[in-house]
């Protein structure tokens, strides 16, 4: 099980991936790693679960580690796509195979145009936190977060 970010769309959504191949550093004493920070060094992979997580057909799983420059070019990407669909969904959840009652995680949703998305909102996404325990109730259900993002 693991934390997964993807967007979601009615319409096929093209994969990227970086036209070069970037070197990553770890370093396993301070618990870093470093993948040299250009803007075009992040993934765009077919997501197959994604009918798990919302009612559009198509997903594609972004695989980064967040940068401004990264946040602009998603944001281009999803403006790309808005080109054939009226809405796309930006997705962080964690992977689950199914939920029982009790564990259902508690979704936040926040709906902006396409002219309002900013880097600080994709940002936002990328940062949330998803075992925040939001339902006292129920401390073991997880946090989702779905930014809609419309034409």
């Amino acid at each position: 099980m693991s934390v997964c970010r993807f967007i979601a769309s009615d319409y096929p959504l093209t994969e990227f991936a970086s036209s070069q191949d970037y070197p990553i550093e770890i370093n396993v004493d301070n618990g870093t790693i470093y993948d040299g920070g250009a803007d075009d060094n992040y993934f765009l992979i077919p997501f197959l679960n994604v009918a798990d997580y919302t009612d559009k057909k198509y997903g594609v799983y972004l695989e980064w580690d967040y940068t401004d420059g990264r946040a602009k070019q998603f944001i281009e990407y999803i403006k790309t796509a808005l080109q054939k669909s009226d809405v796309i969904e930006f997705w962080h959840v964690w992977l689950m195979d199914y939920y029982e009652f009790e564990d259902r995680p508690f979704i936040h949703r926040k709906a902006i145009s396409i002219d309002e998305l900013t880097t600080e909102h994709i940002k936002e996404i990328d940062n949330a936190v998803i075992w925040n325990t939001p339902d006292k109730m129920y401390p073991e259900r997880p946090s989702f977060y779905c930014l809609t993002i419309t034409r």
